[in-house]
């Protein structure tokens, strides 16, 4: 059975005012091509595939664009199977799930699961799928440890970290005590899908991670003796324990900054009558470009941008630039640099933060609340485009009624 191994679609996600759809897309669309030129037959999302600011309505199109994406995969039997993780919200997640079970019913017979559709699956369970020659393989599902997704209430718990370690528990006896129950055919090679955050595992920003900001797992925990664990959660790709079997295949796009110098795309394996069929293979995806830019000369890097950053129309950009100007105006600046780079994220001119961005905000008995606010957003909107327009905006709501 040929199996592709992705994780963190994100779909409809946002980066500040910047809409990450048809970013998205792309890459969804490369996946199944990717299926189809290799002849996937299960396809695996470890989880996210929605971005917790996605709205019912955004949801809709990334499922029916989903839909017709993988109109050929699922015509010859393919199937995707998918896991919740932290940014799916159960809510919208068990909306969808009762229309899949609305739209098909009957999801398998003889305990194996149809082919030719999607699963979506926010609880811990075992799966069993077919391929054409008739291999059936065994998946071992774990969504990310939120209390409600294995049967945690408040009253087992007294602190964010008690909290964290119930749920590692629970989440550990369920992957370890799997293969004891009635409906695990000890016969089958198995596949863990799985979103959850090992230890060892290198993220993309150097920072330590305590049962406070999140469920911690060992490798161990894992059960890596299965065929192989499919995990989701962490966006940098990588192998885990020295094991290619252990893998994080990283998010389909970079999702903000922090992702910048990452590598993203998929992983391709095969499970035969002997298990794991030959190593993993990694399928690279290109993501869509990000660049930071540092702007010394405005008059003299300016007419040479677009030709410096051919990729300038996709691209998401953080520019800063360097006062003073020169001739330029900074309107005539900002004009110039929204022209070459339409998807700019950011925007900061370089110089006069000390009267800006520095400015300390009031906050003594003396400071006036519309005091405060003008201080406020006068200190965090500099070097916005933006700014003396939300400035008068505010105004307008802070003046006094008697007055206007």
């Amino acid at each position: 059975m040929r199996i592709l191994h992705t994780a963190d679609w994100h779909l409809c996600d946002q980066l500040g005012r910047l809409n990450r759809t048809d970013d998205l897309k792309r890459r969804v669309e490369r996946v199944a091509e990717l299926c189809e030129e290799h002849g996937v037959e299960v396809l695996l999302i470890a989880g996210d595939l929605f971005s917790e600011q996605a709205t019912v309505e955004q949801m809709t199109d990334a499922l029916d664009h989903v839909r017709r994406t993988f109109a050929d995969f699922f015509t010859r039997g393919g199937t995707v199977l998918a896991i919740t993780g932290n940014h799916d919200r159960d809510a919208r997640i068990n909306m969808v799930r009762s229309g899949m079970m609305l739209a098909a019913p009957q999801a398998g017979a003889g305990g194996v699961l149809s082919g030719g559709r999607m699963y979506l699956l926010n609880g811990c369970a075992l799966a069993r799928l077919g391929d054409a020659a008739g291999q059936v393989v065994q998946f071992v599902l774990v969504p990310y440890p939120f209390a409600n997704r294995y049967n945690l209430s408040a009253t087992d718990y007294q602190s964010k970290e008690a909290e964290s370690r119930e749920l590692q528990t629970r989440v550990k006896d369920w992957i370890l005590r799997a293969s004891s129950r009635d409906d695990f055919d000890t016969t089958l090679h198995t596949v863990v899908v799985a979103h959850l955050h090992v230890r060892g595992s290198e993220l993309m920003t150097a920072y330590k991670v305590t049962e406070r900001d999140d469920v911690l797992f060992d490798f161990a925990d894992l059960n890596p003796s299965w065929a192989y664990v499919a995990l989701g959660h962490i966006h940098k790709p990588q192998t885990l324990g020295g094991a290619s079997h252990v893998r994080y295949p990283g998010s389909l796009d970079r999702l903000d900054f922090g992702e910048t110098h990452d590598d993203h795309g998929v992983v391709l394996f095969d499970v035969g009558p002997d298990g794991l069929a030959g190593e993993p293979t990694r399928l690279p995806i290109p993501p869509t470009p990000f660049h930071t830019l540092t702007i010394i000369d405005a008059d003299a890097e300016l007419p040479g941008l677009a030709a410096k950053y051919p990729d300038a129309a996709t691209a998401i950009v953080r520019l800063r630039v360097k006062l003073p100007l020169g001739a330029l105006s900074r309107i005539e600046v900002e004009k110039h640099l929204k022209a070459i780079f339409p998807r700019r994220h950011e925007l900061s001119f370089a110089g006069d933060e000390p009267e800006a961005a520095t400015v300390a905000t009031p906050s003594g008995p003396s400071a006036g609340f519309d005091e405060i606010v003008r201080d406020y957003l006068t200190a965090h909107l500099a070097g916005d485009p933006d700014k003396d327009a939300v400035l008068a905006l505010a105004d307008q709501f802070l003046t006094p009624p008697e007055a206007t």
